[in-house]
């Protein structure tokens, strides 16, 4: 009777009534990727000998750094970096996240008026100018977003970066032009992302404080805004209406058409073209 040999790690080859033992070489630690001869933390070590792969942690950490990150601006409800304590309504806003109400300060660069403030250290800037006329949506379609039937409801909405981010999401910019260029606009000192299409109280916000608002934009040089302003905002109505800003009724928010009329209360069709004036949230 023939005896049949057994080796780790080799594979059994049988011929005529034989049984070989074939050996295959056990990998390289450096051939898989495990280059590194010291361990690292939250690296993976070779299963074949002493040595680690940190690349991989190194990307772990990285994505894993980008992730609290970002949980911590939604958290805190915006951007960071500054002392944003006195940022009232009417103050300037400084490429620094700083602010001054009533005057310029030196050497600064302001790129917007805080045009909210929640009371509990949050708020909103609006852009020094509007940024260019755009549709809302070129498709009539219901999104993931609260519909506001009546003026006075999308008042009590400042979700603007939640309600671009869902807008943006339905689709590119030839689906939803108004939202993506609120999204893609920068400044000094804030980049593409940062920026968002107001939501329908913070319009309401700007109406019942237009005077203070104004003068900001009067200190920074900025575009005042008017009663025959015609701002797009990012609160839906239904699938085919969102709610446009005339800064004129009692919540600053209704449809206004060539200069001609006002039709107080009534959203507009997400086909037509309103000015977009992004807001950054802090």
């Amino acid at each position: 009777m023939k005896k049949i040999l057994l080796a780790s790690a080799g594979v059994m080859v049988i011929s005529a009534g034989s049984v070989y033992a074939a050996c295959i070489p056990t990998p390289s630690c450096s051939s898989l990727g495990y280059e590194s001869s010291s361990s690292c933390e939250g690296g993976i070590k070779c299963p074949f000998g002493n040595a680690w792969n940190c690349t991989l942690a190194d990307k772990i950490n990285e994505i894993t750094t980008e992730i609290t990150e970002i949980k911590k601006v939604i958290e805190e409800g915006g951007v960071g970096g500054g002392d944003t304590s006195n940022c009232i309504v009417g103050s300037v806003f400084y490429s620094d996240k700083t602010c001054t109400f009533a005057s310029i300060q030196a050497g600064k660069t302001p790129i917007g008026v805080v045009v909210y403030n929640n009371g509990a250290g949050h708020g909103q800037v609006m852009a020094l100018k509007p940024i260019g006329s755009y549709k809302w949506s070129s498709e009539d379609v219901d999104l993931n977003l609260n519909n506001f039937a009546t003026d006075q409801a999308a008042s009590t909405d400042y979700q603007s970066c939640t309600n671009t981010v869902i807008i943006t999401a339905a689709g590119d910019k030839s689906k939803y032009p108004a939202a993506w260029a609120a999204k893609e606009y920068s400044t000094e000192g804030t980049k593409a992302g940062d920026w968002c299409l107001p939501a329908g109280g913070i319009m309401t916000s700007i109406k019942n404080n237009m005077s203070v608002i104004n003068a900001g934009f009067i200190l920074t040089g900025g575009t005042q805004i008017g009663t025959s302003s015609y701002y797009w905002s990012s609160s839906e109505t239904t699938s085919d209406n969102a709610w446009t800003s005339t800064f004129f009724n009692a919540y600053g928010l209704g449809n206004y058409s060539d200069n001609a009329y006002y039709d107080y209360g009534t959203s507009s069709s997400k086909n037509n073209r309103g000015e977009v004036r992004p807001v950054l949230e802090f």
